[in-house]
């Protein structure tokens, strides 16, 4: 995009009259995001460009600009189709009543506008997407995302240090993307939409990882050890997401890293355990998954992600007897 605004507005580039070949979506979106000032009329197009008053024939009238070849479209300049009313012999399309409609009232917006060209002075463009009107690499980038919002969680997500898959499985899990038992459902792969942890309520993927009887007794004998007994979700917690973004908050800032990875930590656990109790048809009780959880922290912790030292101090505790033991071994 930044090569088509210096196409139109810089005069003196050698290779600004050569084609450049764009998606079609960078080209409409860069043609939404400029308005044209008419000067000579030599570098602003009269079917695309947005030069009546802050608006293009694409905008103000589509039937018309459909009778015209695509060709013609893209490179009729305001200079060739403004004098003498030039334009009206670009329709080469069928003269429906839109069509004929949409021809008065471009004639009439071009009358009543009282457009004139000044061979003294280039066409003005202006950049909307920025407060001087001047392009910006960043103002181009962040014009694809208006309209967006930023889901819950995904931030932290981000910033969390956790092994690839874990994080690629919550990202999933934020997208409502794992074949939950109620996913599958809603796509008539199978009839029972059941929990295969709590056999209650439904498989949602918040329900599986924060609201199941089993998830939330797992939350609460892990963050018991942690000392955040009081984060531990209830039956009436929202999306899993909006819980992990609350509940950091309530914590002390020097314990937020270790806590977004054992989140991470114990949502991926969870989900293990679902899979296990689906495809194996075994299944671990409460203590034993957090027996699990604890020792994949350690391992975690070997692997750098030492975070999870200031939230769970048993874990140091255990390293050093761990290394204790290996040096007795090497003695002996």
């Amino acid at each position: 995009m930044r090569w088509l605004w210096f196409q139109r507005t810089d005069h003196t580039c050698s290779w600004a009259s050569l084609p450049q070949p764009q998606e079609k979506l960078v080209q409409a979106m860069f043609n939404n995001s400029i308005t044209v000032q008419i000067g000579n009329g030599q570098r602003s197009f009269f079917w695309t460009d947005k030069w009546i008053n802050g608006h293009s024939i694409q905008d103000i009238a589509l039937a018309l600009l459909k009778a015209i070849t695509p060709q013609t479209r893209r490179k009729r300049t305001v200079a060739q189709g403004l004098p003498n009313n030039a334009w009206a012999q670009d329709i080469t399309g069928a003269l429906t009543v839109q069509v004929l409609i949409d021809y008065l009232l471009i004639w009439d917006l071009i009358r009543q506008g009282g457009f004139t060209l000044s061979n003294d002075e280039p066409d003005t463009f202006r950049w909307k997407w920025t407060s001087d009107g001047k392009f910006t690499t960043a103002s181009a980038y962040n014009a694809f995302f208006v309209g967006q919002h930023a889901l819950p969680g995904a931030k932290q997500l981000r910033r969390t240090k956790a092994p690839g898959r874990c994080k690629f499985f919550l990202w999933l899990a934020m997208h409502d993307r794992c074949w939950t038992a109620a996913r599958r459902k809603r796509h008539n792969l199978q009839d029972n939409d059941a929990c295969n942890l709590c056999d209650q309520q439904p498989e949602e993927i918040s329900h599986l990882l924060l609201s199941c009887v089993f998830a939330r007794e797992t939350w609460f004998l892990v963050l018991r050890r942690c000392n955040l007994q009081q984060l531990t979700p209830q039956p009436a917690s929202p999306d899993f997401f909006e819980w992990w973004s609350h509940c950091r908050k309530q914590i002390a800032k020097e314990l937020r890293k270790g806590f977004d990875s054992l989140v991470v930590l114990v949502g991926w656990l969870l989900w293990k355990e679902r899979n296990q109790r689906v495809f194996q048809r075994n299944s671990m009780t409460v203590r034993e998954l957090v027996s699990l959880i604890l020792d994949e922290a350690m391992i975690w912790t070997h692997a750098g992600h030492t975070q999870l030292f200031a939230l769970l101090p048993e874990l140091l505790l255990r390293s050093y007897s761990a290394n204790l033991n290996g040096r007795d071994l090497f003695l002996v």
